[in-house]
């Protein structure tokens, strides 16, 4: 720190010499001097502070989109180290910059609240995008409404989520609050004794039950004479109560008294064969039924491609029903969070607590009287069941107590939100649980006091990985509803940016997964051409991680003039940072030996647990959406089914580096056969009129009134739309009452199928087994949490 040749001048230096002269130096003598002595003149705090600006140490506290941006500034691509920065901490005493990335729900804040009080002082926080900041758009029963309702916060970032641009000038932003800093190292900043006060109460408005129209449909008897409906009325007579078909989904209600034997009659009898369970829900119509609620199974045959809704009523003065977990072990989780979000006692489920909400959590969030932003005060996290049941191995083992390990949530094994709790010997995990929630921002409840076209930024921030193929399974939910075909142009425009986000979704979770073995080179060769997708997608709707490009009916607008030759050029270069991943593991040893019979699954077992997807075509299934039910003009294009032979880690990720090969196939096909024409479906009903229309006559003037203030309005009716999402198969399950909002959508994200199996897959393992296992799946907390 040099302080100018002129100041130097004007100072006056003692020379000693017997007495003391006061002696002007010249600018060439100081300069002259400055060479034989270096020194520099400055106050101690200016130092410290300096020093503090220049090697700020982050801790990134990650739970949902913004921790991906942030994982861009930390790439090449931006390059945080440029900033001083680049000194990434996981450890609370070694940080002194809490960097709080996404959505904190009441789940979550004892745990920050914990970490930012185990960081030494002087600390300071920064707040990235506008969930952590005030909760976003999620005023909702879960989330929290800023983060300054438990710790301070120096500097906010605006976004949903923020560019990786805006966290690097947050840093800046930072680094001059910090420069000019006078407290000493050991005092609070005044910030700390001002926090805001906390909104326990953030509904906008409350929810009704159904209108009688909306009951007398869901109750309509028809004559359906498919297999599976015959079949059905010869040998369950006496237990049917409707069937019906709409939109060619089949639904079938019976009687709750013998659900236990329809359902393992619907399994294992060769005329149903339905081995797959994908989804298990419930539906609540208040007093406008005698039967309060349904439970809903969504089922599904591998063998003859059938699908089937089966529906049983059940009171509201006695919620209970017969599990299913002794049929399919996919009713796990899912019947866990029937009773979370509805209160149905699942009767012989053998660990029936609540998943997504915290423990001490009042009421059931999904309950139509259920106020859709009333939270309950978190205090504190709570050991899960393994603690107690390793108190039984205790003495088989010769052991003083157990041994339990917790990791998580917030450990980067654990990948930010989840927690895993296992009882260990030595490094062999004995047995485990797995908690989840910790990102549970209440998607469906959000969706219920939405406008249908209001939903569709909900849906961005599920998988935030490959947003844009969630946004087109919500609409094409919507668009069934409807009965409509889209234009074909907006159909291949959905498919190749849709491949696209699958394309970035597998190298994120390979080098990511690779990232947790030890081999980072990996993680910049995925996210170099992973930033030129989002760069891509970015030139057609202005964002890059939650698109909000689909709309109900086709997509936002057409796609720039060069898309065309910029999606070919991504064609050519992208092979080539997949190669050179596949050299550096495809025969490493090292990367064989963590991954080769890990977590392995044959494919029974991963059917019965509800997997789909690439971890279940690891396991030798070739289920796809794309193949098996295509839309969309998949059935043209051609393209393979890559699966593998032993379920386990290594065939992960082979199946995910060919399926980025596939996709660059039929990204190829499509564009060399785009159509032209309209991107938006010509249909009053659904689509904006055009604006010089507005401008120009009163009929569409009053259209396009009509369409903003009271929004689309699709027909009564129940639908489930799929697609093949980057995880497997995402699903909606919508009920129309005619109005401009949901009466109940449910997501059926494959995620949180494939992680309800993740502490039985580990047990017998080594814990490094378990982080290597974790990433192989590619657990999106968004999706997972809803």
């Amino acid at each position: 720190m040099r302080l100018r040749p002129i100041g130097l001048a004007l100072r006056a230096l003692l020379c000693a010499e017997g007495n003391a002269t006061l002696k002007l130096m010249s600018v060439a003598e100081l300069e002259t001097k400055r060479e034989h002595e270096s020194f520099f003149t400055t106050t101690y705090a200016s130092l410290v502070n300096w020093a503090r600006k220049s090697s700020l140490w982050p801790y990134p506290f990650g739970t949902a989109c913004c921790a991906i941006e942030f994982m861009s500034v930390v790439s090449s691509h931006y390059d945080i180290a440029r900033f001083g920065s680049e000194v990434v901490r996981f450890s609370p005493k070694q940080s002194d910059v809490l960097m709080v990335l996404g959505t904190i729900n009441d789940k979550m804040g004892p745990v920050l609240k914990q970490i930012y009080d185990q960081m030494a002082e002087p600390k300071w926080v920064i707040s990235m995008g506008a969930c952590a900041t005030c909760g976003g758009f999620y005023r909702a029963y879960h989330v929290m409404q800023g983060i300054d309702e438990i710790i301070p916060v120096d500097v906010y970032i605006p976004g949903c989520p923020p560019t990786p641009e805006a966290v690097l000038d947050a840093i800046i932003k930072l680094q001059q609050q910090v420069e000019n800093d006078t407290r000493l190292s050991y005092e609070r900043h005044p910030r700390q004794t001002r926090l805001k006060t906390p909104e326990f109460d953030a509904t906008v408005h409350g929810l009704q039950g159904p209108p009688r129209t909306v009951v007398r449909f869901l109750e309509e008897n028809q004559e359906i004479q498919g297999p599976i409906a015959t079949a059905f009325k010869q040998r369950f007579p006496d237990d049917l109560m409707h069937v019906r078909e709409f939109r060619g989904d089949l639904s079938i209600t019976v009687k709750r008294d013998h659900v236990k034997e329809i359902l393992r009659t619907l399994k294992h009898d060769p005329a149903f064969d339905f081995k797959l369970l994908l989804d298990v829900t419930a539906i609540d119509y208040l007093s406008e039924r005698a039967s309060r609620y349904d439970v809903v199974y969504h089922l599904l045959s591998l063998s003859n491609k059938h699908r089937l809704r089966l529906k049983v009523p059940v009171p509201g003065e006695d919620p209970a029903i017969d599990s299913a977990i002794d049929i399919w072990k996919a009713a796990d989780w899912a019947e866990r969070e029937a009773y979370d979000m509805f209160g149905i006692q699942f009767k012989g489920h053998p660990d029936l607590r609540r998943i997504l909400t915290h423990a001490q959590f009042t009421g059931h969030a999904l309950r139509k009287d259920f106020p859709p932003g009333q939270r309950t005060p978190c205090t504190d996290t709570f050991d899960l069941p393994v603690v107690e049941r390793a108190r039984k191995y205790v003495e088989s083992m010769g052991l003083a107590h157990p041994q339990i390990l917790n990791i998580g949530p917030q450990h980067p094994a654990m990948h930010g939100t989840f927690r895993l709790q296992a009882a260990v010997d030595g490094e062999k995990i004995i047995d485990a649980d797995t908690e989840i929630g910790f990102l549970h921002r209440c998607f469906e409840k959000m969706a219920e006091t939405h406008m249908y076209w209001q939903v569709i930024p909900f849906t961005d921030r599920l998988n935030y990985m490959s947003a844009m193929m969630n946004g087109v399974a919500y609409a094409m939910a919507v668009e069934k509803m409807f009965g409509v075909e889209i234009p074909k142009r907006a159909q291949y425009i959905r498919v190749i940016l849709s491949e696209f986000s699958r394309i970035a979704d597998h190298l994120v979770c390979i080098g990511t997964n690779l990232v947790d073995l030890g081999a980072i080179t990996n993680f910049w060769y995925g996210f170099r051409p992973r930033e030129e997708i989002y760069d891509l997608i970015e030139s057609c709707c202005g964002g890059r991680l939650t698109v909000s490009y689909v709309r109900i009916g086709g997509v936002a607008e057409d796609i720039p003039a060069d898309f065309v030759t910029r999606s070919r050029a991504l064609l050519d270069s992208i092979p080539k940072y997949v190669d050179d991943i596949e050299k550096m593991n495809r025969h490493n040893k090292i990367f064989k030996m963590r991954t080769e019979g890990i977590t392995a699954i044959c494919a029974e077992d991963a059917i019965d647990w509800g997997f789909t997807g690439p971890v279940l075509r690891a396991a030798g299934v070739p289920y796809d959406i794309r193949k098996w039910f295509p839309n969309y003009d998949y059935d043209k294009f051609e393209f393979e089914i890559p699966i593998g032979d032993r379920g386990d880690v290594y065939d992960r990720y082979l199946v995910r580096i060919e399926e980025i090969r596939q996709s660059l196939r039929i990204i190829k096909q499509a564009l060399e056969n785009l159509p032209e024409g309209a991107v938006q479906i010509h249909d009053r009903r659904i689509s904006l009129p055009p604006k010089k229309g507005v401008y120009s006559n009163i009929e569409d003037l009053m259209n396009h009134f009509e369409l903003i203030q009271d929004g689309i309005l699709p027909p009564i009716g129940e639908v489930y739309s799929y697609w093949e999402a980057a995880n497997g198969e995402l699903g909606f399950y919508l009920i129309s009452d005619g109005s401009k909002r949901p009466y109940r959508l449910r997501c059926r994200g494959p995620c949180f199928y494939i992680f309800q199996a993740f502490n039985h897959l580990v047990k017998g393992a080594y814990l490094s087994d378990a982080v290597a296992a974790l990433g192989s799946f590619n657990i999106i907390a968004g999706e997972l949490e809803k």
